[in-house]
């Protein structure tokens, strides 16, 4: 990963391109993780560490959390963590962020703007603005059930993938997004003359991802490092992106909250409310030291 992280910063700084990642495990005063999982966190991931008080003062703990995300994030995302989600059973939140900012290798303008129709997936169709470029020479290619196109980033090893599904396949083909698609793209592009009409766009997100990690088995799951009871109790993603004829800017960040499991829920009561027998023993034998009767506690 550390490799990885020095090769993505030296990409971005010849292409004049602004990349920020960072890592910031949050632990809860009372919690003492693993020293050993700290360390690996701070020396193969980069991630820095700040005592919270998240079981006592959890509106507070948010509000820092919230600001330091903000501050990675130059302010696109601000409330990733809801104080709600902290509390009695915190022991630790684990957050990253990343902010890229990028101009386009050949900006859009030079053919102006034009009108059409985009259509949405349940097939009603609104009107909209879109980009054109009529001069790119750069990769693009089509497959079964696909057409697409990389755009360069200044510098050109950064690029946005656009992938277009054929009417009535963008679910099938979003199913497959992950390295089966995206492979079969790869292997289909070439370079050439293309034409491009691309809308402009910003949108910003915000994602429950329990649901999700609780599909593939994360959560709750165990993460004894953390503490041995410890279990994912919440994650929460959001991600905001600008695109326009000059290029991208976009942020997201992610959260994860563990929690502490509570004890079990109670398959009996036994309340000593009323007068009550007790006996002394020594359990391995059995013996009884003491026997006696509590019939008022205050005489």
């Amino acid at each position: 990963w550390n490799a990885l992280d020095a090769m993505l910063s030296a990409s971005a700084e010849r292409g004049e391109i602004e990349l920020f990642l960072a890592d910031r495990i949050w632990p809860d005063a009372t919690s003492s993780p693993d020293q050993g999982w700290v360390d690996l966190l701070a020396a193969e991931h980069g991630a820095s560490s700040q005592v919270l008080d998240l079981r006592g003062d959890p509106d507070r703990s948010a509000e820092i959390i919230n600001e330091w995300v903000s501050d990675q994030t130059e302010g696109l995302i601000e409330d990733l963590i809801d104080p709600s989600g902290l509390g009695g059973s915190t022991v630790l939140v684990l957050t990253d962020a990343i902010y890229f900012e990028a101009k386009w290798e050949r900006p859009f303008g030079k053919y102006g703007e034009v009108a059409a129709l985009f259509e949405r997936a349940d097939g009603t169709s609104v009107e909209t603005s879109y980009m054109v470029e009529r001069e790119l020479a750069d990769l693009r290619g089509s497959g079964d059930g696909w057409v697409a196109a990389e755009i360069p980033y200044r510098g050109s090893d950064y690029s946005m993938l656009v992938v277009v599904p054929d009417e009535g396949r963008f679910d099938e083909m979003r199913d497959q997004l992950a390295l089966t698609l995206i492979t079969e793209v790869d292997q289909q592009m070439t370079t050439g003359p293309y034409q491009l009409r691309l809308p402009k766009w910003d949108n910003k997100s915000d994602i429950d991802l329990l649901p999700w990690l609780e599909a593939i088995g994360v959560a709750p799951g165990s993460y004894p490092l953390i503490s041995p009871p410890a279990f994912l109790g919440g994650a929460v993603h959001a991600a905001n992106i600008a695109v326009d004829e000059t290029g991208t800017i976009a942020a997201a960040a992610t959260g994860l909250v563990f929690g502490e499991s509570g004890p079990a829920e109670p398959e009996l009561d036994v309340f000593a409310d009323q007068p009550f027998l007790y006996l002394i023993r020594h359990r391995p034998t059995g013996v009884v030291l003491f026997a006696g009767q509590v019939m008022d506690p205050t005489a």
